[in-house]
Parts: structure tokens; C-alpha cells; sequence
């Protein structure tokens, strides 16, 4: 897990809403430091931290522009701006996507980011129906840096928005509507930073058997830009490539057939691991249309239709197969457990892959109940089974709750938590009250809004009648936090 202290968290500020922005990276100044010559590229990337799967079969939010600026709103950079985008977060929760890239970025510090948002569709998972909450100051969100972040000539920057959907939407009382307040994580994508999966589509533009590696071309939303939007992915030795073109989705050789000039203009979906910039692995001409904006160290690779399916695990793996509950709004729909079949290696032929959210590498006997599960397969019409190119399982999920609520009182080493509702928390029964016992490692970030607009700093004191949330975890003491995030609202 990322520490707490080391992200940027991000709260919208509109509307009764907060948002502000603590940069891990730049340097102090509120402008845009225009002696620094030259163009850089940036690029960012949208995630989701889970939402609750029993309340929402969908959370559409449509994105109209994202731009760059500085502190007074000088010196701005549109890096998409057109038709909305819509984004399902809950597709995103183990994933990230590519939202916009644009390579002609003045050089120098930027201090704000803005997103425009034109709607937020909600899709209820028990009748189907849509809520569209009330978007603060009209969809308009600002994040206001407190240490500014580097764009540097002729080298990529690339940011990470991970939105926390189940702190980000609230029901309101008695479940008569819902409240859009999000909290929003933003990561500067370098060596440091333990990346999620990112997931590309694009069609292969350049082949390099030599390098093992091809080409990715319109696989990137890209803002007026000269070249084609174009990824240069890498294949190691844990990489799979899956083909449901001519093999059924089967297992088949990266070399002789994924690295076959035969494949040059078809598009594929490539699921893998941002790389770190370093020129010495790019040979193509960065005047070129070709020019990649990107770099993937590949994990799988698929050709022709793949579904995505999630769910839970409802029967533990053995080395071949396993079973999942699948989740409302998936693309199979069926009230009886899936079962997932394991495509096996074969030699030097990689089979079916497994990991966790950040792509570490699993062992098919860690798919247990009651993990969370996504896997990208080809479902078998004959006997309903799932052939699994990829199986991602959230580890993280279990044992760990997210809460938010109205402190109540407050010791040395807990405090006690009046919930918006009564829910059940560890697996105990339901309570509208909750002690949580507070690590000695608690990281605090404290938001102080008033009038006039908002302040955040690290640190800060938990007291009577703060509004709180935190990701915590079940521990045989109870539930326990490391981090801890304070609104303290002072207007009238």
C-alpha cells in the first residue's frame, strides 16, 4: 500500500465541498516558471478506488475538459477538451485508463488542475434506475496545488487520478437521494510509484522483434496533437498474448505469432504496467507521427473480443478452475456460480495470468473466497465456463473498511465514530456507532474550510463533532486505522 503521507489527496470545493491539492513532488511558487525553456508531454491516467458493488451497477462520469494552470488561472494548458468522455468508475477499480496526453506543454511548475464534469450518472444495482446528483459549482473542479509539479522539456509527466467512489458518494437520509462529496488521490506516475494495471487499446503500428516490443498506435486520447497517440510495449518473460481471433482465446506464442509482421494494423488490448521514462530503449524518431507518449511493460495481450467479468470468488481455486458470484452489470448474467477454467503454460507459452490490483504475480491457489475478483476471458456457450486470460484479484479488500462519520469522543490511542447509518463493520452486527483504535504510525491530513476558502496541511488533532473518513482494517482488537482524514468546517 502507498503510504498515506506520500499521495496527493484531492477534495472538491463547490457547493459545500472541499478541494485542495498536496503535491509529493515540484517545488513552492504559485505561477508557472516561464524561464524554463522548451515542451514537455503530459499525460493522466483515471483509476477508481472501489465502490460498494450491492448499491451501484454503474457510475458514468462524463468529463468535458481537463486542463493545466497556475495558481491565478495564467498560463493554461487544455489538455482535452470536446465531446464528454464517459468513464464507468466501477470499471475501474482494478485498472487504470488513459484520460488525456498532450505533447506540447510549456516547460515550468503548474499549480492547479481543472476538470470539468458534465454529468454523473448513478445506475442503481436493485432496480436499474439512474440518480444524477447535483454537480458542485457546476461541474467545474479546481485542484489547487500546495507544492507545484514540474513539466520538463522533452520528458513525460504522468499523473494518477484515483478517485474514491465510496467515499466520494453519499446516501442521504433513508436512502431518498445521494450526495456527490469526492475525495480524489492524484500520484505522479515515476520509478517510486507502485502503479495499478493500466489497460490500452490500439492498433500495432510497428513491430521490433529484436527488442521484443511493438508499437501501440491510437491507444491514447490525445489533445491537438502532431503524432497518433501512439504506446511502445515491452514483453518479458511473465507476458502472455491471448488470441480469440483464430485460436477460441487460447494461450499462443508471443515471438512466432503476437511479433509476426502479419500483425501489423490489427488492434489488440494490451494490460500492463507503466514504465519509467528512459530514452536509451527508444529508437524511434521523436520527430516521427510515431513517437510513442508512453511505455508499457506488457502483462497480457488479446486479440479479437475478451469479456470482462466481476464478482466474487464463491469456491476456492484448485491449479485448474474456480468459481465467482458475478456482480449486477457485468456482461453475464446468470444467478448460478461461473466457473473460471485456467488456460495453463505450455513451455514458453505463458497460460493464464494472475495477480493482484498493483500486478503482482499470484499463485492460481490464492483465488479464495470471499475475494473480489475481475477476470478477462471467452465464455464456452457449450458447457458455460469462462476461459480466463486474466484473472486480477483485490487482496487488499479483505479485512480492510472504508468508514466515514461524526466523531464522538476521543481517547489517547481511539476514538468513537457516530456513522451516518448503522452498518456492519468486521462482520459484527450492525452499529451506528464505531471505536476505532488509531495506529501508532497515524498519518493526518486535516482540510479547514471557511468563508473565504480552504486550508490543508499534514497533521492535525482528532476532536469532538469532525467530520472523518479513513480506509481501515480489521484487526482481532477491532477495527483500526493509519490514516485519517479531518474536515474541519468553520462557516456559518
Amino acid at each position: 500500500m502507498i503510504q498515506f503521507i506520500q499521495r496527493i489527496a484531492v477534495f472538491f470545493l463547490g457547493a459545500g465541498l472541499v478541494l485542495s491539492l498536496v503535491s509529493c513532488g515540484g517545488g513552492n511558487g504559485d505561477s508557472i516558471d516561464t524561464s524554463i525553456q522548451g515542451k514537455g508531454t503530459v499525460g493522466i491516467l483515471l483509476t477508481d478506488m472501489p465502490a460498494d458493488p450491492a448499491l451501484f451497477d454503474s457510475i458514468n462520469a462524463s468529463i468535458v475538459k481537463v486542463e493545466l494552470l497556475d495558481s491565478d488561472d495564467n498560463g493554461r494548458v487544455t489538455l482535452y477538451s470536446g465531446a464528454p468522455q464517459v468513464f464507468d468508475l466501477l470499471r475501474l477499480r482494478n485498472e487504470a485508463i488513459p484520460l488525456a496526453f498532450k505533447d506540447d506543454v510549456p516547460a515550468g511548475k503548474y499549480c492547479k488542475i481543472r476538470l470539468i464534469l458534465s454529468d454523473l450518472e448513478l445506475v442503481l444495482a436493485d432496480d436499474g434506475s439512474s440518480y444524477h446528483p447535483n454537480l458542485p459549482g457546476n461541474g467545474k473542479l479546481d485542484l489547487l496545488a500546495r507544492d507545484c509539479f514540474n513539466v520538463m522539456a522533452d520528458e513525460v509527466l504522468t499523473l494518477q487520478l484515483d478517485i474514491d467512489a465510496g467515499k466520494s458518494i453519499h446516501v442521504v437520509g433513508n436512502n431518498n437521494g445521494y450526495k456527490f462529496r469526492p475525495v480524489i488521490f492524484v500520484d505522479v506516475v515515476d520509478q517510486s510509484f507502485d502503479s495499478k494495471l493500466v489497460r490500452l487499446t490500439g492498433e500495432i503500428a510497428k513491430i521490433n522483434t529484436g527488442q521484443r516490443s511493438l508499437l501501440l498506435c491510437d491507444a491514447i486520447p490525445s489533445e491537438n496533437m502532431d503524432n497518433q497517440g501512439c504506446v511502445k510495449v515491452h514483453f518479458g518473460d511473465d507476458a502472455a498474448f491471448f488470441d480469440n481471433q483464430q485460436h477460441s482465446g487460447a494461450p499462443r506464442s508471443i515471438d512466432d505469432e503476437l511479433l509476426s509482421f502479419e500483425k501489423l494494423g490489427l488492434e489488440i488490448t494490451v494490460v500492463g504496467w507503466p514504465r519509467f521514462w528512459d530514452d536509451s530503449d527508444i529508437d524511434e524518431d521523436k520527430n516521427s507521427e510515431h513517437y510513442p507518449l508512453m511505455q508499457l511493460d506488457a502483462l497480457v495481450a488479446e486479440l479479437g473480443g475478451f469479456l470482462q467479468v466481476e464478482g466474487t470468488v464463491s469456491v476456492d481455486s484448485d491449479s485448474n478452475q474456480f468459481s465467482m458470484t458475478v456482480s449486477s452489470g457485468s456482461p453475464i448474467i446468470t444467478s448460478d456460480a461461473l466457473t473460471v477454467v485456467f488456460q495453463q503454460t505450455m513451455g514458453d507459452v505463458n497460460g493464464t495470468r494472475v495477480v493482484s490490483k498493483s500486478g503482482e504475480l499470484l499463485d492460481p491457489l490464492d483465488v479464495k473466497i470471499p475475494l473480489p475478483v475481475q477476470v478477462d476471458g471467452v465464455l464456452l456457450l457449450s458447457n458455460a465456463e469462462l476461459n480466463a486470460a486474466l484473472v486480477i484479484v483485490d487482496k487488499s479488500a479483505l479485512g480492510t473498511e472504508q468508514i466515514t462519520g461524526i466523531i464522538s469522543s476521543v481517547e489517547v490511542n481511539s476514538l468513537t465514530l457516530d456513522l451516518e447509518e448503522a452498518v456492519s463493520v468486521c462482520g459484527e452486527p450492525p452499529t451506528s456507532q464505531l471505536v476505532v483504535g488509531l495506529a501508532a504510525s497515524l498519518d493526518i491530513l486535516t482540510v479547514t474550510i471557511t468563508e473565504g476558502g480552504s486550508v490543508i496541511s499534514f497533521g492535525g488533532s482528532p476532536a469532538i463533532g469532525q467530520s472523518v473518513g479513513m480506509n481501515g482494517s480489521c484487526e482481532p482488537d477491532g477495527y483500526e486505522t493509519d490514516n485519517l482524514v479531518i474536515i474541519d468546517d468553520l462557516r456559518v
